[in-house]
C-alpha cells in the first residue's frame, strides 16, 4: 500500500503493501454444510512511485515540503517484507483477507516545493546535492464475497469490505546552499518524517475464467474501487493459475493506487508489478 515526487528514502508503512485479498478460492463446487479454508503466502515485486506533502519544521522554515519518489524497482530498495492472504468459505459465501508489509529505503527522490504563507515555491533541482527517503508500512484488507454466478466458463463474485493503509515516510536532504526565495526557506541540511493512516471502504468483483474444458488451468481476475479517507483507491490484478489437488498456484500482475490531496501526507501512491502466490487448501 503520503509522499511527494522525489523521495529518496521512504518508510513505506504500506502494506504494501496490499490491500484487499487476491482471491485464493478454488474451482470446486462449494460444500454448503462445512467451512473450507485457504492460506496463501505470496511475493509481490512492485515498482513504487508517489507524491508526498510533509508538515513543515525548523529546517523548512515552518512551510510544507512536497517531494516525489520513483518509480523505483522493488528489489533495488527492499529491506523487509511480509505478505499473506487467507480465505474462509462456506457455500457461496467467503471471507477474504490480505496483509502486506514492506520496508523501502534509498528511494529516488525529488524536492519539489517548500511552502510559504502565500503558497509554494519551486526548489531548483540543481540545488539538491543529495536526497534520500524511506517508506515503510502495510496494506491490510478484509472483505466478504458472494458467488453470484457459477458456470462452465468460470465464476463471478461481487465483494465488499475495507482496506487500511498505514504508511511511515521520512526524507533527508543536503543542498549546496541555503534556499531562501519569496519568503520560503529550506535549510542546507534537514529531514522530515510523518505517518499516515488511511481507511477506505471498497466494492468490487473477483472470479476466474476456465480455459476450455480444462479443470486445472484458469485465469483469475480481481478489481475493486474505494473511497473514504482517500479521494479514491483502485486495485486490480489478472493472470494465469493452476489448480492442483492440494491448492492453487497463481502468477498475476497486480496494481494498487491511492489518490488523496489537500494537506494529506500521501498525495499519490502507486504500486504495480508481478505477483506469485501459492494457496494451500484445507
Amino acid at each position: 500500500m503520503t509522499h511527494p515526487p522525489g523521495l529518496g528514502r521512504q518508510h513505506l508503512c504500506v502494506a504494501i503493501l496490499l490491500a484487499i485479498a487476491t482471491g485464493s478460492g478454488h474451482a470446486e463446487s462449494p460444500d454448503a454444510n462445512g467451512w473450507k479454508f485457504a492460506i496463501a503466502p505470496y511475493l509481490w515485486l512492485p515498482n513504487v512511485s508517489g507524491a508526498f506533502s510533509f508538515s513543515g519544521n525548523a529546517s523548512t522554515g515552518g512551510g510544507r515540503l512536497d517531494m516525489g519518489t520513483g518509480p523505483d524497482s522493488y528489489l533495488q530498495n527492499l529491506q523487509f517484507l511480509f505478505m499473506m492472504q487467507a480465505e474462509a468459505r462456506k457455500g457461496d459465501w467467503a471471507i477474504i483477507a490480505d496483509a502486506a508489509y514492506l520496508d523501502f529505503s534509498n528511494q529516488n527522490t525529488t524536492l519539489n516545493t517548500v511552502g510559504t504563507g502565500g503558497g509554494a515555491v519551486a526548489i531548483p533541482r540543481e540545488l539538491a546535492t543529495n536526497t534520500g527517503s524511506s517508506l515503510s508500512g502495510g496494506v491490510f484488507g478484509l472483505a466478504a464475497a458472494y458467488t453470484a454466478l457459477r458456470a462452465a466458463w468460470g465464476t463471478v463474485e461481487p465483494l465488499g469490505g475495507v482496506r487500511y493503509l498505514n504508511l511511515s515516510a521520512s526524507a533527508n536532504w543536503t543542498l549546496s546552499s541555503t534556499f531562501v526565495q519569496q519568503g520560503a526557506t529550506l535549510a542546507t541540511q534537514g529531514s522530515v518524517a510523518q505517518t499516515a493512516n488511511i481507511v477506505d471502504g471498497i466494492i468490487g468483483v473477483r472470479g476466474r475464467i476456465r480455459l476450455g474444458n480444462n479443470e486445472r488451468w484458469y485465469l483469475p481476475y480481481y478489481l475493486d474501487v474505494g473511497t473514504g479517507a482517500s479521494r479514491y483507491t483502485v486495485q486490480a490484478f489478472g493472470g494465469a493459475a493452476y489448480a492442483a489437488s492440494w491448492g492453487d498456484v497463481q502468477l498475476t500482475y497486480r496494481y494498487l493506487t491511492y489518490q488523496l490531496g489537500g494537506s494529506d501526507l500521501v498525495q499519490r501512491l502507486t504500486l504495480k508489478g508481478p505477483m506469485l502466490s501459492v494457496a494451500f487448501r484445507f
